[in-house]
């Protein structure tokens, strides 16, 4: 029987952590492929600002000044690694600079994109790294794209200088494993924050016809969607409701949640009835629905979920067999 054991994480957002533990991941998880689905890099470049901190036996000594989460903070020089752990830890970016430097890249934002842009091709090549060398040892590849929060220039590099025989892009393209097609598509819908990579639905729903016109009519029996965009009116894609001040809207003593995924991608899906969905972007809303097709064919959706700004790899584990979702594992570490 045509077994596949699948490994679904997203959303990791550049938490060193995280990728850390997507590292790891398989020495836990038993998976033939393991499937990344967009959103690799963090949301913030954070300043560490070097001054002179006066000598120390005839050796100059530094302090450093950090404006981060809690207000500013200055500290020595021997907590510097620690504290720039701590900030790639959360999915945030160091960048050790002077006075003078700092208050050039607050006044240059074309210098803030490019040194931004940097620290993340940095940070992504280091983590990925760790990830391609133990996935090696396994013999498992992972499936990755970028998604809507990710610079086009970073697609570009996870594409042309990331990509190896165990790191396969799949954004806005095809991959056939162990007679499976899976079908990548990395931007979403708008959003309120406007990110770098948003497309609207008509756009959407033709760019990934696109793709599985691609596909031969003999293998769209066993078609996977990997799209970062969950499909519209599902339990996968309920985010928490915001008024125009970007404040959660608290409706009986919670905050309200309202469907905010794509209409494209649920019509996608009934009509090509794929055996599987793949998805993220919506971090609060980790589990698995299903979308029916007109003759009643279900198929499976799965959003794994997010917490990456706590160190934690949320994922989920999908055993198919005979071209049907048989079992599966929402699970976090």
């Amino acid at each position: 029987m045509d077994r596949l054991r699948i490994l679904l994480v997203s959303d990791l957002h550049g938490s060193s952590t995280a990728f850390g533990k997507l590292s790891n991941a398989l020495k836990f998880y038993k998976a033939d492929v393991v499937v990344l689905a967009g959103d690799l890099t963090g949301k913030a470049l954070i300043p560490i600002i070097r001054r002179n901190g006066g000598y120390v036996v005839g050796r100059s000594v530094s302090k450093y000044l950090l404006n981060f989460l809690n207000g500013k903070n200055e500290f020595n020089e021997g907590r510097l690694d620690d504290v720039v752990r701590a900030i790639r830890s959360r999915g945030y970016y160091p960048y050790i600079t002077d006075e003078a430097d700092y208050e050039e890249l607050i006044n240059n934002e074309a210098k803030v994109k490019e040194v931004f842009i940097k620290l993340m091709m940095s940070a992504l090549l280091e983590d990925l790294g760790k990830v391609e060398e133990r996935y090696r040892e396994h013999g498992v590849k992972l499936l990755i794209m970028p998604g809507n929060d990710d610079y086009q220039e970073i697609a570009d590099y996870v594409n042309h200088k990331l990509s190896s025989d165990v790191i396969i892009p799949i954004d806005e393209g095809i991959y056939e494993f162990n007679g499976y097609t899976f079908i990548g598509f990395g931007y979403s819908t708008p959003t309120p924050w406007h990110t770098p990579r948003e497309v609207p639905e008509d756009e959407l729903r033709a760019r990934v016809s696109k793709l599985i016109d691609g596909v031969d009519t003999s293998r769209r029996g066993k078609m996977i969607f990997v799209i970062h965009d969950p499909p519209h009116g599902t339990l996968i894609d309920q985010a928490y409701q915001l008024d125009r001040d970007f404040k959660p809207v608290i409706r009986g003593g919670e905050v309200a949640r309202v469907h905010v995924g794509s209409r494209a991608v649920r019509e996608l899906i009934e009509v090509h009835s794929p055996i599987l969905g793949l998805h993220g972007h919506i971090h609060e809303s980790p589990g698995i629905d299903y979308v029916r097709n007109s003759a009643g064919f279900r198929t499976h959706v799965v959003n794994a979920g997010s917490e990456y700004s706590q160190g934690v790899l949320r994922l989920a584990y999908l055993i198919i067999e005979g071209g049907r979702l048989r079992n599966y594992f929402l699970m976090s570490g």
